[in-house]
């Protein structure tokens, strides 16, 4: 018997294990694609400054630091230093080592409904529906509503 309580132990805390690395993972990627949405909002502004420059030059056949070249350039600026903050803390998401728990976090699943049943009602409880699927946002990793059109955290439009 103790053989089967051993096994029980060590696979409820690879299935934590597995949890937690896979809440890193998930992280990793929304923090990867705010990263990537960070440098196209930069290259879109540097793209909107030789616009500028070129427009400025075309009118005045010289190259001076207008206040609206001086806003675009403090905006890309701004931008880069935010850039460089969610870099940093990538990294720091990377290196971070998942550290098990000695004992595993008991959940019982005798308790939870069948797949798409509601919950039964109780005083002061609210009545609901485990999901049998989640849907995330593809931008910024948070959980949208089914059949969404755009994500209420990130307010991007997806299909």
């Amino acid at each position: 018997m103790n053989f089967f309580q051993d096994l029980k132990q060590k696979l409820e805390k690879s299935v934590e294990q597995a949890g937690q690395k896979s809440q890193k993972m998930l992280e990793i990627s929304r923090l990867t694609l705010r990263i990537k949405g960070k440098r196209e909002d930069i290259d879109h502004q540097i793209g909107k400054l030789g616009w500028q420059l070129y427009r400025y030059w075309e009118k005045n056949g010289k190259i001076e630091l207008t206040d609206t070249l001086r806003f675009s350039l403090e905006a890309i600026r701004s931008q880069e230093e935010q850039l460089k903050i969610l870099t940093k803390e990538l990294e720091e998401l990377k290196n971070k080592e998942v550290v098990p728990r000695k004992t595993a976090e008991r959940v019982q699943l005798d308790d939870f409904p069948q797949e798409g049943m509601v919950l039964e009602e109780k005083p002061g409880d609210s009545v609901g529906i485990i999901p049998s699927v989640v849907y995330i946002c593809p931008f910024c990793a948070h959980q949208v509503v089914p059949n969404a059109s755009g994500c209420p955290h990130c307010h991007k439009r997806f299909y």
